[in-house]
C-alpha cells in the first residue's frame, strides 16, 4: 500500500486532470490516486465531480470550436447513409514483417498505459457513492417517524438567522384572498354607485362588492378628518399595527367603514378556482383535515355592547364564522361565534375592547363535523403563535366558505382582509422593514 501521508488533495486532482487530458500516469501515481479515492467517500465525490466537470467543459469547448458552419456540415454528414465499397474495390496488401527491436538502455522505460484506469476510477466512485446512498436509504426506513420527537427541539425564533429568515418569508407572503380597500379618492369620485358597490380590487374574488343593506358602507382615507365627533375612538389615526418588537404589518390605502344607525351589509363572493386545491373537496371550500389562516384589522366607534354589532362573516347563509363586535357578546368586546341559519352559537368573548384597534389572526382546522377555530389578538409578528397562547378558541359549525360578508349596525372600520395557507401569508411585511 502506498504511503498517503504526503499525498495531498491538490496532487490527486491534478493527476485526475492530467489523465483525463490524455497524459499517462506512472504505476505509483495510479496506485496513490486509487488509494486516495478509496480512503474517504468525500474524496470519491470530489473525483466524480472532477470527471463530470472535465467532460462537460470538453464538450462545451468542442462545440464552440466547431462553429456553426462546421456543425451544420457535421450534422448533414451524420444524416447521409454509410456506403461501403464493394469487395472488388478493396485491395488487401500483406503487412510487411518488421524485425523485433531489442530494448536498449537508452530507451526510456514505457509507463503503465492504464487503459482500464478510467473505468477503474469510475467503478470505484460508483461503489463508494452507491454504498453511501444505500446506508442513508436503509437508515431512513429503519427509524420510524415520531412527530413528538421531531418537534422536541422548538425553533429558536430569537436567533438572528431565524429573525431574518422569518422576515424574508413575510416579505414574500402570498395570500390567495386579499382585500386592502386601496381605492383612491379619484376612483371613488368617478364611481356611479354609492358605497362600496361595484368596487373590484384585491385578489382571489369572483366579482365586486355588493351592498345589500338599507344604507351603504364607505371607504375612508383620513379618520382624523372624517369622524363622528370627539368620542370617536378612530380619531387617533387610520388602522395599522406594530407589535411590541417593532415588527409592522404591511397596509395600503383606505379602510372600510360600515354604516350607522341602520344596518349596512356588504357581500363579496370568492373565486373558488383560486383556492388551493387541497382546501377544497366535493362539498366546496373547507376540506376536512386542512388548515386555513386569515387576518384582518378592525376598530369600532367605541366600546359599547348591549346588542350592538359589526362583524366579518366567513361562510355561507346556512353556516358561518362571525368575528367582531357581536350582539351575543353583551360586553361589546371583540368576540367570535358560529352561525347556523341566522343564529349565533357558542360565542367566545375576549378581554380586548372593541373601541381599540386590533389585528385579529385566525386559524381554522377543518374537521369532520364542527371546525376548531383559534384566534390571536395583536400577536407578535416575528414567530408562529403558540396554540397554548390563543386569546379565543371555539368550535364552529361545519364550514363551506363561499363568500365574505361585512354586517354592521354600529359604525366600525375594517381593513386588510387576508386568507392564506400559513401564518406568514396573512401577516406580510414591507421589503424594507428591519427592526434591528
Amino acid at each position: 500500500m502506498s504511503d498517503l501521508s504526503e499525498y495531498k488533495e491538490s496532487t490527486a486532482l491534478e493527476n485526475i486532470d492530467a489523465y483525463l487530458d490524455g497524459e499517462e500516469l506512472s504505476e505509483k501515481e495510479a496506485q496513490q490516486l486509487e488509494q486516495w479515492i478509496k480512503t474517504d467517500s468525500q474524496n470519491a465525490d470530489q473525483a466524480f465531480r472532477r470527471v463530470f466537470l472535465h467532460s462537460y467543459l470538453r464538450q462545451r469547448f468542442q462545440t464552440r470550436a466547431i462553429g456553426e458552419m462546421q456543425a451544420r456540415e457535421l450534422a448533414s454528414q451524420k444524416q447521409e447513409p454509410l456506403i461501403l465499397p464493394s469487395e472488388s474495390e478493396i485491395e488487401i496488401k500483406p503487412e510487411p514483417k518488421s524485425k523485433p527491436q531489442k530494448a536498449t538502455r537508452s530507451q526510456p522505460r514505457r509507463r503503465h498505459p492504464l487503459l482500464s484506469w478510467r473505468w477503474m476510477l469510475l467503478f470505484g466512485i460508483g461503489i463508494v457513492s452507491t454504498f453511501n446512498l444505500a446506508v442513508l436509504f436503509i437508515k431512513d426506513f429503519q427509524i420510524p417517524y415520531d412527530e413528538d420527537k421531531a418537534f422536541e427541539q422548538p425553533i429558536n425564533f430569537d436567533s438572528d438567522y431565524m429573525k431574518k429568515t422569518f422576515l424574508m418569508a413575510r416579505v414574500a407572503a402570498q395570500p390567495f384572498l386579499y382585500e386592502g380597500f386601496d381605492y383612491s379618492r379619484e376612483e371613488l369620485a368617478e364611481k356611479e354607485t354609492e358605497g362600496v358597490n361595484g368596487l373590484n380590487g384585491g385578489v382571489g374574488w369572483a366579482g365586486p362588492w355588493i351592498d345589500e343593506g338599507p344604507i351603504s358602507a364607505s371607504i375612508v382615507h383620513d379618520t382624523k378628518k372624517k369622524n363622528l365627533g370627539k368620542n370617536d375612538m378612530r380619531l387617533f389615526g387610520t388602522l395599522g399595527f406594530s407589535d411590541q418588537y417593532g415588527n409592522m404589518l404591511l397596509t395600503k390605502g383606505g379602510q372600510y367603514r360600515t354604516g350607522q344607525v341602520s344596518e349596512s351589509v356588504s357581500v363579496r363572493h370568492i373565486d373558488l378556482q383560486q383556492v388551493p386545491h387541497a382546501l377544497s373537496d366535493s362539498k366546496g371550500f373547507g376540506a376536512d383535515g386542512e388548515i386555513l389562516w386569515f387576518s384582518f384589522m378592525a376598530q369600532s366607534y367605541d366600546n359599547a355592547g348591549d346588542g350592538r354589532y359589526a362583524y366579518i362573516d366567513f361562510g355561507n347563509e346556512e353556516s358561518s364564522l362571525r368575528i367582531g363586535k357581536l350582539a351575543s357578546a353583551v360586553r361589546g368586546n371583540w368576540a367570535a361565534a358560529g352561525q347556523v341559519n341566522g343564529t349565533e352559537i357558542n360565542t367566545a368573548s375576549s378581554d380586548v375592547l372593541s373601541g381599540q384597534a386590533v389585528l385579529i389572526v385566525g386559524r381554522i382546522l377543518f374537521r369532520p363535523g364542527a371546525e376548531e377555530v383559534d384566534l390571536w389578538l395583536n400577536p407578535v409578528l416575528n414567530k408562529i403563535p403558540e396554540l397554548d397562547e390563543v386569546d379565543l378558541r371555539l368550535m364552529a359549525p361545519d364550514l363551506r366558505i363561499e363568500r365574505v360578508k361585512i354586517v354592521s349596525r354600529y359604525s366600525t372600520d375594517f381593513d386588510e382582509i387576508r386568507v392564506g395557507v400559513s401564518f406568514v401569508d396573512v401577516i406580510p411585511a414591507h421589503e424594507h422593514d428591519d427592526n434591528e
